[in-house]
Order: C-alpha cells, then structure tokens, then sequence
C-alpha cells in the first residue's frame, strides 16, 4: 500500500508527510491497522502551506490545501511541526517521560502547536502521530 497525493506536483510538505507515512508504513506493516477513517488539515503558517492528510482502510491520500471539514486540525510553525514527528509516543501521544515529549506537550498547552478537534477527535489523533511518528 503506498501514499497518493491529491496532483502531480504536491507540495514539500505534501511530499514531506507523504512520504513519511509511506515510509513508516513500508518499515513497520502493523501500522497498517491505523489506517481508519480520518482526515487532518496540517497549516504551516510561516511556509503559507497547508495540506489534507485523508485516511481510510484502503490507503491514504495527501493533498495541498486546508480542508475545513476535517476532523482534526493542525496548526504549527515548520520547526514546531518536525517536533511532533520526533516526539516519543505513548499510547499514541507524546510521551510524557521523555523531554521531548514533554515539550511538545508544552507547545500544545502554550499554543504555539494548535490541534482543532484534539478533545473530540483522540483516537483519530492518536493514530495519525503514530502514522507521523519517526520514533
């Protein structure tokens, strides 16, 4: 199973989050059973990039532009961005143990990471950063 994106030409972080999941699919096949129904608008403001990430059990698409339908909304500056990916998990969320899950959980309380639908949508949360997650 491999990612499809939504044009020809996606954007670097269409390309980017791409092709993580792609890769992290490709590495560790039991994530393949995270693929459940969701879809996730990521907006990096300072690149003025935004994508869609749709998720179902028969693939997963990327495409450029935000959606506003989505179940979860993720706002965050690029550096902020690379953090989630980076971030130890348990249970699907940033590990509390570890420092830099810590931080994250810092930036999501401060603001400066904004998750739309983080309190209605946690299990669809849960299962993208553990889609995301290099760790």
């Amino acid at each position: 199973m491999s990612v499809v994106f939504g044009t020809d030409e996606p954007s670097g972080l269409a390309s980017m989050v791409g092709g993580l999941i792609d890769q992290n699919l490709e590495r560790d096949p039991t994530r393949l059973r995270l693929l459940r129904p969701a879809s996730a608008t990521i907006t990096v403001p300072d690149a003025g990039v935004a994508i869609t990430v749709r998720m179902s059990p028969s693939g997963v698409e990327v495409r450029d532009g935000a959606d506003p339908g989505a179940h979860l909304a993720i706002t965050a500056a690029s550096e902020r961005l690379l953090s989630l990916t980076s971030a130890p998990l348990r249970f699907g969320l940033p590990d509390v143990f570890d420092p830099r899950g810590r931080a994250v959980i810092r930036d999501v309380l401060s603001r400066r990471i904004h998750i739309r639908g983080m309190l209605t949508h946690p299990r669809r949360l849960a299962r993208l950063s553990a889609l995301l997650s290099v760790a």
